[in-house]
């Protein structure tokens, strides 16, 4: 829904720092709700009686984790596997504290941003690329999704 809307912002500049801005909220709350679930999804099949372990969770888990670290990895393997972890420690967990303190006292600072020189045509191509990472990881998911309900159908819970 936001990457369509930002097809119309006026200048390509905008549109490419938006976007950049979105990717990097996508990204940092898909890792971090991806982290929550399974954790309790984990958590679930280890304290379950060993009659009660049922596989669909780990299967949702690793579903899961493919949807969301799989995807991401496939769409920023140019970056190379290094860029790539560092991109989602900073983004996952929750270590930018140390950036946030410099940050606030460099707020009060007023910085004049001249206009970029982005070429429209590479920032529409990352915005259809990020439209489709969106969709696997919709596609994943709502796999793991399935998964889970046909899960917990299988239990009669």
């Amino acid at each position: 829904m936001t990457v369509p809307s930002l097809k119309l912002l006026p200048t390509s500049a905008n549109a490419s720092r938006s976007l950049h801005e979105v990717k990097r909220l996508n990204r940092k709350h898909c890792m971090r709700l991806t982290n929550l679930a399974n954790g309790c999804l984990l958590f679930a099949y280890t304290v379950s009686p060993k009659h009660r372990k049922h596989p669909y969770l780990i299967w949702m888990c690793l579903t899961s984790l493919a949807g969301s670290y799989g995807v991401d990895f496939w769409f920023h393997r140019e970056s190379g596997f290094k860029a790539w972890i560092q991109g989602v420690v900073q983004d996952a967990v929750c270590i930018p504290f140390v950036r946030k303190l410099a940050a606030k006292k460099e707020e009060d600072i007023v910085v004049v941003e001249a206009e970029e020189d982005v070429n429209g045509e590479s920032v529409k191509r990352e915005m259809e690329q990020e439209r489709r990472m969106q969709r696997i990881r919709a596609v994943f998911s709502g796999v793991a999704l399935a998964m889970g309900i046909v899960g917990l159908w299988g239990d009669k819970a």
